[in-house]
Parts: C-alpha cells; structure tokens; sequence
C-alpha cells in the first residue's frame, strides 16, 4: 500500500470515527436532559454526561475538520506500532498485572503492591534486588497511609492479614 492510498485510508477511518463521535455525543446530550444539571447548589447528575457530550462534539467536529483541511505530510506514512522489544516490555507489564489480579487476593493489597513494583523495577528497570524491594515497599507503604490510613478505605486483605 502506498503512503497516499494510507493517507486516504487513514482520513476515512478518521472521518468515520469523528461522525461516531458526534453521535455519542448527541446521545450523551440527549441522555443528559433527563436528569437535573443542578442539584441545590452543586452539580446534579445531568452536569457530567452533558459537558462529555459537549467535549466530545467539540473534539469530534474538529477531527472531521481536520480530515477535510489536512494535507498528505510525510508522518502519514510512518508506522504508528513501538517496535517489538516495546511491545515485548507492554506485554510483559500486562502479564504482571494479571499476576497482580490472580494473587491480590491471597496475600493482600499492600505484599502485592510491594511485589509488583519490585518486580516491575528488578526485570524491566534493572535495579538492583535491594533497590527494587526497597522502591516496592516504599511505594506500598504511602499507598497504604494515603488510602487505608488517612482515608480509611479499606483494602483486600491476604492470609496475613494485611
């Protein structure tokens, strides 16, 4: 495919998604009349979806524009993809994260946390081993004081009880 049969690929897809766009944004609009956009003297359950729709017309109806007034540059040929040891990273980073999910759980928010960041640091920063368990502790322990301490929410607790 060449760079200008991309360019015209790209300006529809472009094209289509800002019409989508403006369509959700019609809908957000619509859905937002049926509720109170003030409620005493704060916003009322009306106010957020209708500023989306608003926000999104806006950005939606300048994408459409665009489309029409940009011309073919030479960024429209590029690839948009990181290169594979990137993607590598992001993949690795996700399987970690469902790692999170699977063991949060068991041992709890705080161990979890910490061991996320820690292995985060050791695998794909290449910090060193006391570096990382210190960084994830860290990291763990002002979560943990911010959220379960100061705001009293309460976290997953593990078999420890933590």
């Amino acid at each position: 495919m060449t760079p200008a049969q991309e360019d015209k690929l790209m300006r529809k897809a472009d094209r289509i998604f800002g019409v989508i766009g403006l369509g959700l944004s019609l809908w957000f609009y619509l859905e937002s009349r049926k509720f109170h956009y003030m409620t005493d003297f704060t916003p009322g359950p009306g106010f957020m979806p209708f500023w989306v729709g608003v926000i999104l017309a806006v950005l939606s109806g300048f994408l459409l524009y665009d489309t029409f007034r940009r011309e073919p540059g030479k960024e429209d040929g590029m690839k948009i993809l990181p290169k594979r040891h990137a993607l590598y990273r992001v993949g690795f980073i996700f399987l970690m994260l469902f790692g999170v999910l699977i063991t949060m759980p068991l041992l709890g928010f705080p161990l979890t946390i910490c061991l996320f960041v820690a292995a985060i640091l050791l695998s794909l920063e290449r910090y060193s081993l006391p570096k990382s368990i210190g960084y994830g502790i860290a990291y763990a322990a002002v979560i943990w004081l911010i959220f379960e301490y100061f705001m009293q929410m309460g976290f997953p607790k593990g078999f420890l009880g933590i």
